[in-house]
Parts: C-alpha cells; structure tokens; sequence
C-alpha cells in the first residue's frame, strides 16, 4: 500500500521525527511526535485517514470543514479528499491508514469527528505499540471497524469559523480563554457589526458565540489538565471565578471530572 507523505510541513519541516508504523497489506498504524508551530500542508491521499491527537491538538481543515481537536475526538478523512493540519502546541499524532473497501458500513464518505471512545483509543495504541500479529492486528481493525459503525452521527468538536473575522476572534479566544469582552467589543475591534460575527459564528460552528465561547473555554482547559496545571489553576486560567462551576461544567461536557481526565491524559503524553 502507498500511504501519503505525511511527514512534510508547511515550512518543509518533520512534523513525525520519531514515528511508529505498522502495515499490512491495506492498514496501517503510525504514531508521529508533533512540534509546535509545524503542520502538514494541504494534501490527499488515496487511503480513508481516522486521526486522533493523544496529547496535544491540532487544527484540522477539510472540505471547508475546520476543527480545533483534542484527545477526546477522533477525525475522520476520507481518501481524495484534500486537508491539511496544524500544530499549535506539541503533542502525539496517532493515525490509521486504510483502503476505502474497508470502511465501516453508513455514510462514511464525508470528513467527520466522532468521539473518540476509550476502547477504540485503545485499539490505536495497540496498534502502534503493541507489535500485534496479522491475526490480531485484522481482529483489532474489524473492532474498531465495528466501534466506529455505532459512533454517533452528531458530534460536540470545537469547529471554527470560516469567515476570517470570526476565526480571528476564535483563534485569540482559544490563546485567551479568560478574556471576558462581550461579543459587542470583539466586533467593534474588527470593524464590523455584532450580528455579523453572531450570524458566523451561528452559521459556521453550529452554536451562538456564547455557546462556543464556553466550549473553547473547557476545550483549552482539556489541554491545561492534560499538561499537569492544577484544577484550581485552570479554572482561573480558563476564566471561571468559582472552581466548583467551572468542574460542573466540564463535567456536562466531557462526562468526567477535570481531576479523572487529567489522570486519563496523563499516560498519553510523549515522553
């Protein structure tokens, strides 16, 4: 099998240095450590890509589709279909490579994100580290094949604008979680109207700029735990007064306490 070449990045650096790869004949698993600031330039490949970031997190843009993902996500790519990526911080690049014939049954012929579910992060782990036989590694990619089958159509990805005002705001809101500017300010600062950027914003991510403003907050403090801050650190990092509020909200978006995911993240990060 040809899988692309992923390995180049926009300014012509590596962005997978040190990268573990398993192939058979029509699958394969490689895992590739990322560095800040690089990313692989717009490409294709002709093999259907399921991406998923250990640690660390990626923009990803397909389709005119553009998403800001974590470990909690997996990101599906079709093959022939042109995306690029990018690193803003560093991290664990994990992806499975297969033959279009193999995927699993429903419309899987659009980009997609998906929850990334524990077994299923365990299977690509496996995968990539486990040196499993073609026997095993064939049971593991029916799995996983069969886990991303059930995975629900709708799914709660950061997405970002693509009207370049409102993915400016996005952008620094992502670097500035605790900035507390209503969106009349934001608006004012790029010259344009508040129902402009609200009606983008609506349009483009699926949610009010309220609603994505605290989903980028608990998306950034995903990160923050995974890098070791404290609970109580984040919460004011993330712009959360009360430390009680903001584990109650990142519990009706993650389903766990800040504290257990950060302990779940913690094994996942590169050495």
């Amino acid at each position: 099998m040809s899988l692309a070449d992923d390995s180049r990045t926009d300014s012509g650096r590596s962005a997978g240095a040190d990268a573990a790869e398993a192939t058979s004949e029509n699958f394969a698993a490689s895992r590739s450590r990322v560095d800040s600031g690089t990313g692989f330039e717009l490409h294709s490949h002709q093999e259907d890509q399921l991406a998923w970031m250990s640690s660390g997190s990626m923009e990803l843009a397909v389709e005119g589709e553009r998403w800001h993902l974590r470990r909690e996500h997996f990101a599906w790519i079709p093959g022939g279909m042109l995306h690029e990526m990018t690193f803003e911080e560093p991290g664990e690049l994990v992806s499975v490579y297969a033959d279009p014939g193999l995927r699993p049954p429903g419309q899987w012929d659009r980009p997609r994100t998906v929850q990334a579910d524990e077994l299923a992060a365990a299977l690509l782990l496996h995968l990539v580290d486990g040196s499993p036989s073609p026997l095993r590694r064939s049971r593991c990619r029916l799995l996983l094949a069969d886990l991303l089958a059930e995975a629900p159509a709708h799914h709660d990805a950061v997405a970002l604008p693509r009207d370049p005002r409102a993915r400016a705001i996005a952008a620094r809101l992502l670097e500035q979680p605790d900035d507390p500017r209503p969106l009349a300010d934001w608006a004012g600062a790029h010259g344009v109207s508040t129902k402009t950027i609200a009606r983008a914003f609506l349009a483009d991510t699926g949610s009010t700029f309220r609603e994505w403003r605290v989903r980028a907050r608990l998306h950034a403090a995903a990160g923050m735990l995974a890098r070791g801050q404290a609970v109580q650190t984040v919460a004011r990092a993330v712009g959360y007064e009360s430390v009680s509020s903001f584990i109650a909200a990142f519990k009706l978006r993650f389903g766990t306490t800040p504290a257990h995911y950060a302990a779940a993240a913690r094994p996942a990060r590169p050495a």
